[in-house]
């Protein structure tokens, strides 16, 4: 599926209350209903009581992401991604999934096509929970000033597959949410800006236009995150 499709996958679970979603083909997303998520939790803490004074929505349409396995449904962290996108994929692929492609449409045998489906996911989750919106976290790649949410983890994909090591030197953190094990925001300029959409990049955000505005229009029809009336 392209990403848009997914997304509106996701609108419509967090309107109907619908707690999972299957049809994203070896991959499980369970949808953090009613503000139950971590980022929903986590949404006025630390730095983000003072970026997110005007966003009574942060965290409606947050969601987690899990292979499926015979052994145990694997959880899809970002480090986790970023090196099975290190291990069995080409800069290549991954521009084309950045660009918006559908990774089951690639021609790529189902090892890579499943991880390609792992990056697209994860792009996908900073696309949704990410950005300019009320119901979405503050970001430094915000669509307001010409980037797009998943700038960040398409970064780390660009630089693991030209220094496959160098996660090894990258300190995680704690996230307000309270996630641990966290990838830091790729801002150095010195030390990121090879990997880093260029400035003035035509790719566009995944969600625009209509598919945005319907966005909007539901986290409006939602309640308040409760933290938000705790927090201010």
């Amino acid at each position: 599926m392209k990403p848009e499709q997914i997304a509106e996958l996701i609108l419509e679970g967090h309107l109907n209350k619908k707690p999972t979603i299957l049809d994203v083909q070896n991959f499980r997303l369970d949808l953090q209903l009613d503000y139950t998520g971590l980022m929903a939790k986590g949404a006025y803490k630390e730095w983000k009581i003072d970026k997110h004074s005007d966003r009574r929505k942060v965290g409606c349409f947050d969601f987690k992401i899990f292979r499926l396995a015979s052994n145990g449904d694997i959880p899809m962290t970002h480090p986790r991604v970023v090196m099975d996108v290190g291990e069995r994929l080409d800069r290549d692929a991954v521009e084309r999934i950045f660009r918006g492609e559908d990774p089951w449409e690639m021609e790529r045998n189902i090892g890579e096509t499943i991880v390609l489906q792992e990056a697209q996911l994860a792009m996908l989750e900073q696309e949704v929970n990410w950005g300019d919106e009320c119901f979405q976290t503050w970001t430094r790649f915000p669509p307001s000033q010409g980037k797009r949410p998943r700038d960040f983890v398409m970064a780390y994909f660009r630089r693991i597959l030209k220094e496959p090591a160098f996660l090894e030197g990258i300190t995680k953190k704690r996230a307000a949410s309270g996630t641990w094990n966290v990838l830091p925001p790729p801002v150095n300029k010195k030390e990121w800006g090879d990997y880093l959409e260029p400035t003035g990049s035509h790719v566009t955000p995944w969600l625009r236009g209509t598919l945005l505005e319907r966005f909007r229009q539901a986290a409006l029809s939602m309640p308040d995150n409760p933290q938000y009336e705790k927090s201010y």
